[in-house]
């Protein structure tokens, strides 16, 4: 569904300004992009997070670049403000939810007028534009809002019913959104195609959809401390009842949402005898908003009993987490393998130096013969863990494939083979 394109680059790196449409010098000659998502409101939308993350990155790289949040909850009227991402402003336009989609239209394609980008980004995910992921119209609100620039999509999420065990409701509503996005992908005809994980990429690939794989980079970007001293070691002393000496306790960390179907348990049966070896006494630590209950987390307590204590940070700032996670020894990832491509959290662990545990294999895409084996040096199996002869450690150089820099290059780099 590809299609080649040629269109003159006139933009220019994207200056702090007050609250007003970004404005161009068409002296300059770089790229101009514009992202287009569903909510912005900072540590709120982890679709909105990356993007104003790569918009970041992007302009301090000397390009223009801009955010419109088309279907954001969190405000009650048309904004346009300064977001500040890693020491650098990008401007952003918010559009309420509960605004009609014409009113909303209008506003954006006045914006994006006045930017006038060479590219509109799609990021995609079809609950960010609608409660229950089902934008009907999405392609003709695309249409009405660009005339001129290209598009590109980027696919963090597709359609439900893809699981050899998605359940009858999911498969029909999967129908439904699969309508949707052949609809805006016919209409728009973008010029680049990205997703992060394989299977989506084969998904996309039966449905005629040519996507290269982009790979994902996480939302918390690294800080130079730890968080040991003020942060995790009183929350550890708390749960351990142990004086805080650092080096006895090993730290397995989970970061962000916890999928209901991964067994902590497990992960804890699995890492317990090499951390009983080494005489650590093995904590897990639940970074960030993790969805589990007070209840669950009790029930959880009194079930490792004896073999991990627990510890529950909450929500925390961007800055602190990235010392939290800079403190830990390793990390536990909740999502099944063969997506982990697709996994937000495991990609900031990553970037932070950790390896990372995946327990569960219990995710096959529908309908394919051989699914891919996705495997990194980074992300052990239980087979792999078992094997060790010592405890995993994080590593002070994390990999170089993933990362918000080596992210924006590949970018621009797809999206410039069509300007040649």
């Amino acid at each position: 569904m590809a299609m080649n394109c040629h269109l003159p680059i006139v933009n220019e790196p994207l200056r702090s300004r007050s609250d007003s449409a970004p404005s161009q010098n068409p002296a300059q000659t770089r790229m101009r992009l514009a992202f287009l998502c569903g909510a912005v409101e900072p540590g709120r939308d982890g679709v909105g997070d990356y993007s104003r993350r790569l918009a970041g990155e992007l302009i301090r790289q000397g390009y223009a670049a801009v955010i419109v949040g088309s279907n954001d909850p969190y405000v009650s009227k048309t904004t346009m403000e300064q977001q500040e991402i890693e020491g650098t402003p990008v401007s952003v336009l918010r559009l309420p939810d509960a605004a009609p989609w014409g009113d909303r239209a209008r506003e954006a394609r006045k914006w994006l007028e006045a930017f006038n980008p060479d590219w509109i980004s799609l990021q995609f995910v079809p609950f960010g534009f609608h409660p229950k992921g089902l934008p009907f119209g999405f392609g003709k609100f695309l249409m009405s809002i660009n005339t001129q620039a290209s598009w590109h999509v980027m696919f963090h999420e597709l359609w439900l019913g893809l699981g050899e065990n998605s359940t009858v409701k999911h498969r029909g509503l999967g129908l439904l959104q699969r309508y949707i996005i052949l609809d805006f992908m016919r209409r728009l005809r973008p010029g680049v195609v990205h997703t992060q994980a394989e299977p989506y990429q084969m998904a996309l690939r039966q449905t005629n959809i040519a996507a290269s794989i982009m790979p994902l980079f996480g939302n918390i970007p690294p800080v130079n401390a730890t968080g040991w001293d003020g942060l995790l070691e009183p929350l550890v002393t708390k749960a351990s009842g142990k004086p805080p000496d650092r080096d006895k306790f090993f730290l397995a960390g989970v970061l962000g949402m916890v999928h209901p179907e991964w067994n902590a348990e497990q992960a804890v049966d699995l890492m317990h005898p090499l951390t009983e070896y080494f005489q650590k006494r093995l904590v897990l630590v639940f970074i960030g908003k993790n969805g589990l209950t007070p209840e669950a987390i009790k029930n959880l307590k009194l079930a490792l009993h004896g073999r991990a204590d627990v510890i529950v940070t909450g929500e925390r700032p961007a800055v602190e987490i990235s010392k939290m996670l800079q403190t830990l020894d390793f990390g536990l990832a909740t999502s099944p393998r063969q997506i982990i491509q697709k996994s937000g959290s495991v990609a900031a662990m990553q970037e932070h130096g950790l390896k990372v545990l995946v327990t569960r294999d219990d995710w096959r895409l529908r309908g394919t013969d051989a699914p891919p084996e996705e495997t990194s040096p980074w992300r052990l199996t239980p087979k792999q863990f078992s094997l060790l002869k010592t405890l995993p450690a994080r590593d002070p150089k994390p990999p170089g494939k993933s990362g918000v820099q080596q992210v924006a290059g590949q970018l621009l780099e797809s999206l410039s083979r069509l300007h040649l």
